[in-house]
């Protein structure tokens, strides 16, 4: 790290670094759509065909990787303009205010005191006044170098991650296993009809030049597959992440004309005629405003995603120490509506939820989920780990959907199947560490029914919370109609006073099961007072139990990390 000068500090223009990085991310779009319009080679027979095949195939997939590169690079770009752009403004403000004082800051951060200084100080200090600001130069020339070498850090450490970014594309090598598959498709292609634990010994048995292979070769299913050891999936989410950056991409970089039909069909083609819709067409395309928000309405959706896509691969702060970490995402898949995140470290932690939200819940409004667990990883000082588990679409709209079970059952295999990957994970983190690490499973609303449906298809936990939940599950309407793998399973649930949720637990073969709170053998937790002292109930709470520092919450702690009696 080299300290810059302030006058480098001054002409620091970190807004260049998010404008190179929107030009890598148009050059990624461009070289993808560019892939699109040329296409696959075709296929046929013959030698000759056969190697340009080859070739073309290698030529794409160093394409491909090119433009994974520039959107991994653009993201790393963008935060270390964050970054340096902080440690400027501070680099700036301590060299203002000490010059508005009369101090002198020469350009390596040395500071001289004035020879008065501020007209009330000779009246205050007497004959002190130089010794005080002789003293107020060096505490200055400290804190200006100081901030100086926090800005040479946030530099050199952009260089680092940005070099980092720029090796870190696909490979174009062939993959070669000892039992003769040769290709990341033949791996993964087994995996379906595969347990689990044969994936993770198949993956065991392969050097680490042929993951890396395995994961740019195939990173859906290596990002998405149960058995594959989490920091696999990791990695090839980021891959995945990437690569729905670029699909969005291609929404965003279509013609403007043809967008402007685009959102005409879409407005108006059920109504009108064709001659109608392409009059429409013409005059939203000759008014420049017309224009302009006929093509944001078309972007709309596609650029939140990208900004949201982008999150997902850019730094986060650690809950617990506060530095930067890139952010562990397990599963990832748009199509399915599916986003899995672990947050926190397991490597310390002795204690690891899982959260299952409710009604509403998208992949693009699922900030809050993350921001929920970020709070219990903080109050666990290290000592809790947390994942947000979307593994499928969720209920939106009104109660209809609400009081569909289709959702519960359609997710609940998939969070079983996770409980098993969960299971093996902690016990392999805690057998290298020598600890015992519990899972707790907490189904918030209508995640209380997936979280039962789960435990009745044996899910395996050791503590289950059903937190203002809408059943015990789809189908479970007595303790035996639960299946959980683990029999000393410890159950809780939570429903706060007067939440209208208590109006659909348990109905005479309700769609969701059973009142969990009347369940016999499940230990109900009182929601208690908030935090300024008023009672935890009502409709608000029905997410606040989740969200606001109170007494449900502390208990909700308490049972993830095995504390509460």
């Amino acid at each position: 790290m080299v300290r810059p000068t302030l006058s480098q500090a001054r002409g620091w223009r970190a807004e260049a670094l998010r404008e190179l990085a929107d030009a890598w991310d148009a050059a990624a779009g461009r070289l993808q759509s560019t892939l699109d319009q040329v296409g696959a080679a075709p296929n046929g027979q013959g030698s000759t065909l056969a190697a340009a095949t080859e070739k073309w195939d290698a030529i794409t997939r160093s394409a491909t990787g090119s433009a994974r590169t520039l959107v991994g690079a653009a993201v790393v770009a963008r935060g270390g303009a964050d970054s340096i752009g902080a440690a400027r403004e501070r680099v700036v403000r301590v060299v203002e205010s000490a010059e508005r004082l009369g101090f002198h800051v020469r350009d390596d951060g040395t500071t001289t005191a004035p020879a008065q200084g501020p007209e009330l100080l000779p009246l205050l200090a007497g004959p002190a006044t130089s010794e005080l600001l002789s003293c107020r130069a060096t505490e200055l020339t400290v804190v200006i170098g100081t901030a100086l070498d926090e800005l040479g850090t946030a530099d050199a450490d952009l260089a680092h991650k940005l070099s980092a970014a720029f090796g870190s594309g696909g490979g174009t090598a062939t993959m070669t296993r000892p039992a003769g598959v040769s290709t990341a498709g033949g791996v993964v292609a087994g995996w379906p009809t595969m347990a689990q634990d044969r994936i993770t010994e198949q993956i065991s048995a392969m050097t680490p030049e042929q993951r890396r292979l395995l994961i740019t070769g195939a990173p859906q299913q290596v990002g998405n597959t149960d058995g594959v050891p989490w920091e696999l999936r990791v990695a090839a989410n980021r891959i995945n992440i990437t690569d729905a950056i670029l699909a969005e991409r291609r929404t965003v970089d279509r013609p403007v004309e043809d967008k402007i039909r685009a959102v005409v069909a879409e407005r108006y083609g059920a109504r009108w005629d064709r001659i109608s819709l392409e009059r429409a067409r013409q005059s939203i395309a000759a008014d420049p405003t017309r224009r302009a928000a006929a093509v944001a309405d078309h972007d709309r959706i596609a650029n939140r995603r990208i900004t949201f896509y982008q999150g997902l691969l850019a730094d986060a702060p650690d809950p617990v120490t506060g530095a930067a970490r890139p952010r562990q995402i397990l599963a990832f898949d748009p199509q399915r509506a599916e986003l899995v995140e672990l947050t926190g470290d397991l490597n310390t932690a002795s204690s690891v939820g899982v959260l299952v939200p409710g009604h509403g819940t998208t992949i693009l409004d699922s900030a809050k989920n993350t921001e929920t667990v970020r709070r219990f990883v903080a109050a666990g000082g290290g000592d809790v780990a947390m994942i947000t588990y979307l593994g499928g679409p969720f209920p939106t709209g009104g109660l209809w959907n609400a009081a569909n079970p289709a959702y519960a059952e359609q997710m609940a295999p998939r969070l079983v199947a996770f409980s098993e990957d969960v299971d093996r994970t902690v016990d392999r983190v805690g057998a290298a560490t020598g600890r015992s690490i519990a899972v707790t499973y907490l189904g918030h609303s209508y995640g209380g029914s997936i979280l039962g449906t789960a435990e009745r298809e044996g899910l395996t936990a050791d503590r289950t919370v059903y937190v203002e939940a809408a059943g015990a599950g789809v189908g479970v309407f007595r303790p035996s109609d639960w299946h959980n793998r683990n029999p000393g399973v410890q159950r809780y649930s939570m429903t706060a006073p007067l939440d209208p949720i208590e109006l659909f637990q348990g109905l005479p073969l309700g769609p969701h099961g059973a009142d969990p709170d009347q369940m016999p053998g499940v230990v109900r937790l009182a929601t208690g007072r908030r935090s300024d002292g008023s009672a935890m109930a009502g409709l608000p709470a029905h997410g606040d139990v989740l969200d606001e520092p109170s007494d449900a919450w502390h208990r909700l702690l308490e049972v993830i990390t095995g504390r509460h009696h």
